[in-house]
C-alpha cells in the first residue's frame, strides 16, 4: 500500500511538473579590465615569465606562459594580439643538460618497460633556437629565460641565445630599452629567480659573496645585495617613466620551496642487504681511523661512516656519503695517508633533483661520495635563504616607493603551501596532511600529473602558470576595479606521460 502511494505521487508530480514550466534566470556577467589598457599590456621577466618549463623553452610550454594566459584573460577568454617570439620548437634547448656535443630538450616522463611502477625522467633531443624574424611589441611578452636581474638594463644580455633572437639591436640594445621603447602602460615583472637558483642548482659551488660589478660576477655566484637593489631600481625607474604606466611585481619564492630541491630526501637511498655488506667492508679501516683520530683530537672530532641493518623486506632509509672540504684534517693511523674529507648527510640538508640516481648501483652516494654540486649543506642553504628575504625586502621597498602605481604579487606564501604538501619526513612519508584544491582537483607539489611544477623541479608546468596567472590576476582585480575572469587551471595540463621524440 505504502509503495502503491509512493509511485501515484510520483506520477502526480511528474504531470504536474508538465503542465507547466519554469525559466532559470541567466547569468549575464559584465567582464572589465577596470583601468588596465590591455593594448599596452608588456611582461618582463626570465624564463618563469617566458613560459620555460620541463628544462627548456618550447612551443607548448611558451604558449601557456603565465602573461600569455593574463592576456587571453583580459580578452575575457578569447584569443587576444599578444606577442611572443616563438621558440617554434617541440622540445625546445635544455641549458641544464645540454653540454659541446649533446643537444637536448625537455625532459618527459616515460615508461621504458612494462614492469616499470614509476615513469622515469628521461631527456628528448633537443635543438638550438633559430632567430626569430617577427618584431617584438605591445601587448608583448619580453622575457628572457635565465636572465637575471642585473642583465634586463645591460646590452651584453644579447649572449644569450633568447634575446640575441629578438633584439632590436644585438650587442648594443638592452631588454629593457627594447621595452621601454614600446611605450608599455601596464606591466608584470618577475625578476630575480636566476639571482640565486643557478647558484643552487649547481650545488653553491659558485661565489656566495661575490663583489658588486656585473664583470666580476660569475653565472653561478649569487647575485650580491646592492647590485640587485640597483637593478630592480634601475627597471622600474624606466618602465615608470610615463606618468600613465602602472604594473605588477612578483615576490620570489624561497629556493627550497621547488621540487628540485626537496624531491630526494636527505636519506632517501635504499640499500640491499648485500651492498650494506660491501659497504660495511669497505668503510671498516676508514672508521677505525676516524676513531683514531677522536680519541687524539676530542675538540675536532670527525664523524664516522654508517648504515642501518634493514628490517625485514623493510629497507632502511640511509645516509649519502658526501664530500665536505670544511672536515678538520685527519690521517691514519700510519700518521701520514690523509683521511678523506667525507662525511653522510644529516637531516635538513639538500639533496637536488640533479643527483644520478642510475648511479646508485654503482656506489654513487655510498663507495663514491657525493659531489659537492649534488648537495647543499647546512651553511648554504641559511645563505641562500638569507639572500632571497634580502631581495625580498628590495622588491617591498620599491612597492612603497611607487604607490598606487606598483602592486606586490604575494607568491611566496602560496607556493609554499603548495610544496609543503609535497614535502616528506626520513620515511618517505608526507609531513603535511593539507592538500590544495582548485575546483576540487588537487594541486600538488610533487612532480606527478596533478603537479604545478614542471619535470625540472623549477619552473612551472602549463597547469602552473595557470595557477600563477590567477595570482596576478587577484591582485588586478583588487587594485585596477577590474573584473577579470579567472583561468580554468583544469583546462591546462600538468605533467603528461609522453613518448620521447
Amino acid at each position: 500500500m505504502v509503495n502503491r502511494l509512493l509511485i501515484s505521487g510520483s506520477i502526480l508530480f511528474m504531470l504536474m511538473m508538465m503542465s507547466c514550466t519554469y525559466d532559470f534566470p541567466e547569468i549575464d556577467r559584465e567582464y572589465s579590465n577596470g583601468t588596465i589598457d590591455a593594448t599596452r599590456f608588456v611582461s618582463l621577466g626570465d624564463g618563469f615569465s617566458a613560459g620555460a618549463m620541463d628544462g627548456a623553452l618550447y612551443s607548448q610550454g611558451q604558449s601557456s606562459s603565465f602573461p600569455q594566459i593574463i592576456s587571453t584573460q583580459l580578452n575575457f577568454g578569447q584569443s587576444s594580439s599578444f606577442m611572443q617570439a616563438d621558440i617554434n620548437s617541440v622540445n625546445g634547448f635544455n641549458v641544464i643538460a645540454s653540454d659541446s656535443v649533446n643537444i637536448m630538450g625537455k625532459w618527459v616522463n616515460y615508461f621504458s618497460s612494462q614492469t616499470q611502477a614509476e615513469p622515469e625522467r628521461v631527456l628528448t633531443t633537443g635543438e638550438t633556437p633559430d632567430a626569430f624574424t617577427g618584431e617584438m611589441g605591445v601587448p608583448g611578452n619580453f622575457s628572457v629565460p635565465y636572465a637575471k636581474s642585473f642583465e634586463i638594463p645591460d646590452p651584453s644580455l644579447s649572449g644569450n641565445i633568447y634575446y640575441e633572437r629578438f633584439a632590436s639591436d644585438p650587442g648594443n640594445s638592452s631588454l629593457l630599452d627594447d621595452v621601454v621603447s614600446n611605450d608599455p602602460e601596464f606591466f608584470t615583472l618577475w625578476i630575480g629567480m636566476n639571482d640565486f637558483l643557478v647558484h643552487a642548482i649547481s650545488g653553491g659551488t659558485g661565489n656566495p659573496h661575490p663583489p658588486s660589478d656585473p664583470e666580476m660576477t660569475n653565472e653561478i655566484d649569487l647575485t650580491a645585495i646592492d647590485l640587485f637593489e640597483s637593478a630592480i631600481d634601475s627597471i622600474l625607474t624606466q618602465l615608470l617613466t610615463n606618468p600613465n604606466a602602472s604594473g605588477l611585481i612578483a615576490q620570489l619564492p624561497q629556493f627550497d620551496d621547488l621540487p628540485f630541491f626537496y624531491t630526494y630526501q636527505y636519506n632517501f637511498l635504499r640499500l640491499e642487504n648485500p651492498a650494506l655488506g660491501v659497504i660495511y667492508s669497505y668503510y671498516g679501516s676508514f672508521n677505525e681511523a676516524v676513531s683514531n683520530h677522536n680519541i687524539n683530537h676530542p675538540d675536532n672530532r670527525r664523524p664516522y661512516i654508517t648504515y642501518y641493518d634493514n628490517s625485514g623486506s623493510i629497507l632502511a632509509p640511509q645516509l649519502p656519503v658526501i664530500y665536505d672540504e670544511k672536515l678538520v684534517d685527519a690521517v691514519y693511523p700510519d700518521g701520514i695517508t690523509p683521511l678523506p674529507k667525507i662525511r653522510q648527510t644529516v637531516s635538513g640538508e639538500l639533496i637536488l633533483l640533479s643527483y644520478p640516481v642510475e648511479n646508485i648501483d654503482y656506489g654513487y652516494g655510498t663507495i663514491i661520495p657525493v659531489s659537492e654540486e649534488h648537495y647543499l649543506s647546512f651553511e648554504q642553504i641559511g645563505i641562500i635563504r638569507q639572500r632571497i628575504d634580502g631581495y625580498n625586502v628590495i622588491i617591498e621597498n620599491q612597492v612603497n616607493k611607487y604607490p598606487g602605481r606598483l602592486h606586490l604579487v604575494p607568491l611566496a606564501g602560496i607556493i609554499h603551501d603548495i610544496a609543503e604538501t609535497a614535502k616528506c619526513d626520513s620515511w618517505g612519508q608526507p609531513i603535511s596532511p593539507d592538500i590544495k584544491y582548485f575546483n576540487g582537483v588537487p594541486l600538488e607539489g610533487t612532480l606527478g600529473l596533478n603537479s604545478i611544477f614542471s619535470l625540472d623541479g623549477l619552473h612551472f608546468n602549463q597547469r602552473g602558470n595557470a595557477f600563477i596567472a590567477n595570482q596576478f590576476i587577484e591582485i588586478m582585480n583588487n587594485q585596477y576595479g577590474a573584473d577579470i575572469p579567472f583561468a580554468d587551471v583544469n583546462s591546462y595540463i600538468g605533467n603528461t606521460i609522453s613518448t620521447p621524440q
